[in-house]
C-alpha cells in the first residue's frame, strides 16, 4: 500500500473516531436536566395548621454576609493548628455555630458554586468548563437559584472576589469588583482587592447581601501546599477579616434595631467552596478535598458553648458533617423566601430550632414539598397528593413491594399524617407529636435526597451507544491497516500468514491485554501508576535476560536501578498517596539538598547539550554525497559548474556551523532563565545560600520582572525551533550523514528549558533520571562510550531482539520488547512519575500561569497541558529519537516515513483500545457509586491522552517536524 493511501486512511479512521468522542462526550456529559422555571410563593402547599398561609415562611434575617474563602478547609478552622483565634473564639463561646461542609466531587469552584446556590448536584462536565473564562453556557440565569429569589424579593446584592460569581449569575449584582481565579502565583493583592471593599462597602448601607470571595488561600495551597509557612499568615489574614465583618454587622444591627423595632439581624456565614489535598491540588473525592466549613454567625445562632478551651476542643467539629447543598434550604427559609426548584438539600435542623414548634413544622413542609417536586420531575408516574385526604389516617408503606418513587411517595404521605396529628394534639402531647412529625420529614427528605443524588437520568444513551459503534469500527479499520504491513518486507503487522509468524511480541500482547482488564476496575485506575511502573520494570528485565550482548544487559539493569529511583520520587494514586516519599523529604527536611540537585540536573542537561552538539552523528558529510559532489567524479563537462556547486556547498556548511553556534548560544540561555526564574519564583537561591549581592549580579543578566523571564524562556524555545528547523535544511543541502537524528536530538535536549520551566521544583531531578535511562539506550552519544562502530550505533534497532519459537510451523511471538514498547511504558509511567494521578486533584495549575499576564483560556490551556504531560511529551520526543536513530541508513525518506506512519498507526490502535473499553466501561457503570469520583475524571483524562497528546502532539506534530528533518 502506497505511503499517501495510508496516510490518508489514518487521517479518516482518526476523524472518525473525533465524530464518535463528539457523540460519547454529548451523551455522557450532557448538561444536566433540571426543572424549568423559578419557584414562587403560589407553588406552596396548603399549611396543615391553615394560619401560615399569608407568608411564605416567617422570616427571621434581613440581611446576610457570605465570606467564601476558597479551599477552606476544615482543619484550617478547627483544627489545633488553626491560626483562626477569632473564629475559634466565637465558637468556643457558642457564639457561632460550625460544621464540616461535605462537598461533592468534582471539587472545583464553578460546580461548587453552583451547589452553594442552587441545592443541586452540578454537571461534571463543570469541572472542565471551570477554567474557560469566556464560558456562558454553565450561566445559572435561567436556572432557579437562591440568589435570584433573595433578588426577586428586592435585595440589594454586592460581590467582590472570584469572577466565576460573575459569570454563574449575570444581571444579579448591583456593585461588584471581580478578580480571575486563576493567577495561582498570585496570594496578596487578590485578597487585598477584596479587602479593600469590606469596612468601605458594610459601613456604608443600602446593602442586603454582600459576598466576599477570597482566594489567596487556595492559591498558597497550590503553589507551596497546606504546609506552607504562607499558610498560617493567611489565615490570620482571613482571620481578621471574619473579625472586621462580625464588629460591623453586630454594631449596625444594634443600631438598626434600635430605630426599627421591627428590623431582623444579619446572618454571616463564613464558608469554603471545597478543601484541598496533602500537596494543596483539588477536584477528586478524597476526604480532605471534599472537608470544607461552614461557620455561621449572628444574632439568634446559639451554639453549644464549650467549657474545655484546650487545643482539642473544636475537635468535634471536624466530624460534625453535613452536605454543603444543606446551605440551600437553609438560608431561604432563614430569609422567608422560595426554595429554588431543583434543590436536594435538607434545612440544617440546628438553625430552625429556634422557631416555635407550629412554623418549624410549616418549613419542613415547604422544604418536603419542594424535594417531592424534584421526585415528581424525575418520575411521571408519581402523582400529587391531596393533603386534606391522605394526611389523616397513617399509612404503611413497603418498600421492598413499592418502586424508589412510590415507596418516597408514601414517606411524604406518612409526614403530613404526623402532621396532621400534630395539629389536632392536645397541647399536652404536642411536643411529642411535634417532634415525631420532625422526625418523618427529615426521613422523607433523606431518602428522596439519596434516590435522587443515585438516580440521574441525564445520560444520552443513544447517543453513547454511537459513539461506542464508531470506536469500534475505528479499533477494526487500524487492526486491518496495522496487518496490511505484514506484506512487503516493512516488518510490520500482526499475523503473516505466508511466513506463518506471529510479528508482535509476548510482552505486547500481554500488556494490552492486562490493561484493558484494569481500567475495568475502579481501584485498579485509582492506582494506574502501580500498573505502569511495574511494567516498565518486567520490559527492562525482559530486554536483560533475553539480551545476547552483556552490555545491554548491564544498560538495562542500570535502567532499572534508576527507575527504581524514580517511582519512589512522588506517592501518588489514593492508597499510598499520603506516604512520606522523596519530594516530601526534599520539600520539608531537604530543602538544600533538592535546590543541589536542582543546579546538577541543570548542569547535566547542559553537559548532555554538548554531547549532542559534538557527537560523531553530526558530523561530516557522506563520503558519497562527497563523490557526488567532487569535481573529480562530475559527469558534466562543465568543470566549471561543479566549482560553482562546490563553493555553494561549503557557504552552506559554513551557515551551518554559524547556525548551530546560534542554536547552542539559545539553548543555555534558555536553560539559565529557565534556572533563574525556578530559583527566584521559589527561593532556592536563599535554600543553597547564595549572598544576595551575589544572586542581584546574577539577576541583572535576565530581565527584572519575573513574567519577562517566562516569556523570554518561550521565546528563546521559539527561536530554538525556528533556528533547528534551519540548520535541518542546511544539513540536507550540505550532505550531512543522518541529518534526522541531528535536528531530532537537537530538539530531545532543546525542550527541556520549557518543560523544567512549567516543572515543579522537586521534578526537576527526575529529568536528569530521564535523560540518563535515554543516554543508556544509545551509549554512543556519550564521549568515550564509542565501543560499537559507527554504522552499528545509529543503526542499532530492535533486530538484536530473539525469534520466537516455532509451533506446529508457526512462530510463537518473541519473548524480548522492543524499545518502541518500552518507550510506550515509560510516556505513560512518566505521567504518574511526577506526581499526576487519574484524579483531577493531581492536575498542577501552578506553572500554568508562568509569564501570563492577561488571563488567555488557550494559552493557559496549553501550558496546563504541557507542564502536566511534560514527562510524557519528553519521552514522545525521545520516542522519536529512538525511532530515527533506528531507521537511520535504512533507506529513503519515503520508506522511512512508511516506517513512521507504521508506528503511528500501532500507536492510535493502542489508545483507540483504550477509549473503546473504558467507552463501555463506564456506560456499564452509568450508575456505579464510584462513577463521578472515578470513572468520569479517567475518561476525562482519556479524551487529553488522545485529543492533546496521540493526536496533536504524537500525530501532527512528530509528522510535521520529521517531514521536513528527513
Amino acid at each position: 500500500m502506497r505511503l499517501g493511501l495510508r496516510i490518508a486512511l489514518l487521517s479518516a479512521v482518526l476523524a472518525i473516531e473525533l465524530v464518535g468522542l463528539g457523540f460519547f462526550i454529548k451523551g455522557f456529559f450532557p448538561y444536566k436536566k433540571s426543572i424549568p422555571g423559578f419557584a414562587s410563593q403560589q407553588d406552596q402547599p396548603k399549611d396543615m395548621g391553615g394560619k401560615l398561609q399569608s407568608a411564605y415562611g416567617a422570616r427571621q434575617y434581613d440581611r446576610l454576609v457570605i465570606m467564601l474563602v476558597d479551599a477552606l478547609r476544615n482543619d484550617f478552622v478547627f483544627g489545633n493548628d488553626s491560626a483562626m483565634s477569632y473564629t475559634q473564639g466565637l465558637l468556643r463561646s457558642g457564639d457561632a455555630m460550625g460544621y464540616t461542609a461535605k462537598a461533592l466531587a468534582p471539587t472545583v469552584t464553578m460546580p461548587r458554586i453552583k451547589a452553594l446556590m442552587t441545592g443541586t448536584v452540578p454537571n461534571f462536565l463543570d469541572a472542565v468548563l471551570n477554567i474557560a473564562e469566556s464560558d456562558t453556557s454553565s450561566s445559572l440565569k435561567f436556572h432557579d437559584n437562591l440568589l435570584w429569589q433573595l433578588k426577586n424579593q428586592g435585595k440589594t446584592i454586592n460581590m467582590f472576589g472570584d469572577d466565576t460569581w460573575l459569570r454563574l449569575f449575570p444581571d444579579i449584582f448591583t456593585e461588584t469588583d471581580g478578580t480571575s481565579s486563576f493567577f495561582v502565583t498570585d496570594t496578596v493583592e487578590v485578597d487585598a482587592n477584596v479587602t479593600r471593599h469590606v469596612r468601605p462597602e458594610l459601613e456604608r448601607g443600602g446593602w442586603d447581601v454582600t459576598i466576599f470571595h477570597y482566594l489567596g488561600l487556595d492559591h498558597i495551597g497550590h503553589l507551596a501546599g497546606p504546609d506552607s509557612s504562607l499558610m498560617k499568615p493567611k489565615q490570620e489574614e482571613m482571620d481578621h477579616v471574619v473579625q472586621t465583618v462580625h464588629e460591623i454587622v453586630t454594631k449596625q444591627d444594634a443600631q438598626r434595631q434600635i430605630e426599627d423595632p421591627n428590623a431582623k439581624p444579619t446572618l454571616f456565614v463564613l464558608l469554603g467552596d471545597h478543601a484541598m489535598n496533602e500537596i494543596g491540588n483539588h477536584g477528586g473525592n478524597s476526604h480532605l478535598e471534599t472537608s470544607t466549613v461552614f461557620v455561621f454567625m449572628g444574632q439568634g445562632i446559639h451554639g453549644q458553648p464549650i467549657a474545655d478551651q484546650g487545643k482539642n476542643a473544636l475537635s468535634a467539629l471536624l466530624t460534625r458533617e453535613v452536605p454543603q447543598i444543606n446551605l440551600v434550604p437553609t438560608l431561604a427559609l432563614l430569609f422567608g423566601v422560595p426554595i429554588p426548584k431543583n434543590n436536594l438539600g435538607l434545612p440544617l435542623a440546628d438553625l430552625i430550632r429556634g422557631y416555635p414548634d407550629e412554623e418549624r413544622l410549616w418549613l419542613l413542609q415547604l422544604a418536603a414539598h419542594q424535594i417531592y417536586g424534584v421526585v415528581q420531575a424525575n418520575d411521571g408516574d408519581t402523582s400529587d397528593i391531596d393533603i386534606d385526604a391522605s394526611s389523616k389516617t397513617p399509612l404503611h408503606c413497603d418498600k421492598e413491594q413499592d418502586a424508589a418513587s412510590q415507596s418516597l411517595r408514601c414517606e411524604y404521605m406518612q409526614a403530613l399524617s404526623a402532621h396532621r396529628r400534630f395539629v389536632d394534639s392536645e397541647s399536652a402531647k404536642a411536643a411529642e407529636m411535634a417532634a415525631v412529625a420532625e422526625s418523618e420529614y427529615y426521613r422523607f427528605m433523606e431518602h428522596a435526597n439519596a434516590h435522587l443524588s443515585r438516580t440521574f437520568s441525564g445520560y444520552d444513551l443513544k447517543a453513547m451507544a454511537t459513539g461506542i459503534a464508531l470506536f469500534g469500527v475505528v479499533v477494526l479499520l487500524l487492526v486491518g491497516l496495522y496487518q496490511s504491513y505484514s506484506s512487503g518486507g516493512s516488518g510490520g503487522g500482526i499475523i503473516s500468514y505466508k511466513t506463518k509468524e506471529i510479528k508482535v511480541s509476548l510482552p505486547s500482547i500481554l500488556l494490552l491485554v492486562t490493561y484493558l482488564i484494569s481500567v475495568q476496575s475502579s481501584s485498579l485506575i485509582e492506582e494506574e501508576h502501580q500498573f505502569w511502573y511495574h511494567w516498565v520494570q518486567t520490559m527492562l528485565l525482559l530486554r536483560m535476560i533475553t539480551s545476547k550482548s552483556f552490555s545491554v544487559g548491564l544498560r538495562s539493569f542500570a535502567q532499572m536501578c534508576l527507575f527504581r529511583v524514580v517511582r519512589a520520587w512522588n506517592q501518588t494514586g489514593q492508597k499510598w498517596t499520603g506516604e512520606t516519599d522523596i519530594r516530601y523529604r526534599l520539600n520539608n527536611s531537604h530543602t538544600r539538598l533538592m535546590w543541589i540537585l536542582v543546579v546538577v540536573s541543570f548542569a547535566f542537561f547542559g553537559i548532555c547539550a554538548g554531547w549532542v552538539h559534538k557527537s560523531a552523528l553530526l558530523s561530516e558529510p557522506t563520503a558519497a554525497f562527497q563523490a557526488r559532489r567532487s569535481p573529480l567524479h562530475s559527469s558534466s563537462p562543465d568543470i566549471g559548474s561543479s566549482q560553482n556547486n562546490s563553493k555553494a556547498i561549503n557557504r552552506y556548511k559554513r551557515r551551518l556551523a554559524y547556525g548551530q553556534r546560534i542554536l547552542r548560544g539559545i539553548y543555555a540561555t534558555a536553560l539559565a532563565n529557565a534556572l533563574v526564574y525556578q530559583m527566584e519564583r521559589n527561593g532556592g537561591w536563599e535554600a543553597i545560600g547564595i549572598g544576595r549581592p551575589v544572586w542581584t549580579a546574577v539577576r541583572w543578566f535576565t530581565p527584572t520582572d519575573l513574567s519577562d523571564v517566562a516569556r523570554f524562556v518561550y521565546l528563546l524555545t521559539l527561536a530554538a525551533a525556528g533556528v533547528g528547523a534551519v540548520c535541518a535544511w542546511l544539513r540536507c543541502r550540505v550532505g550531512y550523514s543522518e541529518p534526522a537524528v541531528a535536528s531530532m536530538l537537537e530538539g530531545l535536549v532543546g525542550i527541556l528549558p520549557l518543560l523544567m520551566l512549567l516543572a515543579r521544583p522537586h521534578n526537576i531531578p527526575v529529568f536528569g533520571m530521564f535523560m540518563a535511562m535515554f543516554l543508556l539506550f544509545f551509549p554512543q552519544l556519550v564521549p568515550g562510550m564509542h565501543g560499537l562502530n559507527r554504522r552499528a550505533a545509529v543503526a542499532q534497532t530492535d533486530s538484536e531482539k530473539e525469534p520466537g519459537t516455532r509451533c506446529g510451523g508457526w512462530r510463537l511471538p518473541a519473548l524480548q520488547p522492543s524499545k518502541a514498547l518500552v518507550h510506550l511504558c515509560l510516556v505513560h509511567a512518566s505521567f504518574f512519575a511526577l506526581g499526576n494521578s487519574n484524579s483531577l486533584a493531581s492536575l498542577d495549575i501552578s506553572n500554568a500561569y508562568a509569564g501570563v499576564s492577561r488571563y488567555n483560556e488557550v494559552l493557559v490551556g496549553v501550558l496546563l497541558f504541557i507542564g502536566n504531560w511534560a514527562g510524557p511529551i519528553w519521552w514522545a520526543v525521545a520516542g522519536l529519537a529512538t525511532f530515527v536513530l533506528a531507521s537511520s541508513g535504512s533507506g529513503t525518506k519515503g520508506r522511512r516515513l512508511q516506517r513512521l506512519v507504521k508506528w503511528l498507526v500501532a500507536a492510535h490502535l493502542w489508545q483507540a483500545l483504550t477509549l473503546l473499553m473504558l467507552s463501555i466501561v463506564v456506560t456499564s457503570m452509568r450508575t456505579h457509586l464510584f462513577i463521578w469520583s472515578v470513572f468520569s475524571p479517567r475518561y476525562l483524562y482519556q479524551i487529553a491522552w488522545f485529543v492533546a497528546f496521540y493526536l496533536l502532539v504524537g500525530t501532527v506534530g512528530s509528522t510535521a517536524w520529521l517531514a521536513w528533518i528527513m
